[in-house]
């Protein structure tokens, strides 16, 4: 017996990794007819050292997501996905992608690019993609660029 999946997450974020997931979301999600939730999480932890709290900022930081996600959109539906849903969030990746949004959603896969951290960057700063591997309910997929794997 086959596993099918009904909603495939894909967490993007404009770097290459991300791009390869989506592409492999793409495929997936044909494959299985299912939607395909494309997610885009700003991180706030980075902006609470601002001493100026300016809303500028963040309303720019959703237009610019807003601009990145009808990109991937649009090149999703281009490729024969029918359907198509966006979700932009603001907070702590991790804990969103790995399991507010899935639950959210009732995403039953998620498709995420490999950070390509070294072991030290690692050690300070963490990976999203293995927080996501350790606290996530549902199936996951790491997707790994075949030119940067040691």
């Amino acid at each position: 017996m086959t596993q099918t999946y009904e909603n495939i997450m894909v967490a993007v974020d404009g770097s290459t990794g991300a791009k390869l997931a989506f592409t492999k979301a793409i495929n997936v999600a044909k494959r299985n007819h299912a939607q395909l939730t494309i997610a885009h999480v700003v991180d706030t932890r980075s902006l609470q050292s601002v001493t100026a709290f300016d809303a500028e900022v963040y309303d720019q930081l959703q237009e610019d997501a807003q601009k990145l996600l009808d990109s991937y959109e649009e090149k999703a539906r281009e490729s024969g996905v029918e359907k198509v849903v966006q979700v932009i969030e603001f907070g702590n990746p991790k804990t969103l992608l790995a399991t507010d949004i899935p639950d959210e959603q009732k995403v039953d896969l998620i498709l995420v690019g490999a950070t390509g951290l070294n072991a030290f960057e690692r050690l300070l700063v963490g990976s999203s993609s293995e927080y996501i591997l350790r606290h996530a309910k549902v199936d996951l997929l790491v997707v790994r660029d075949q030119d940067k794997v040691l």
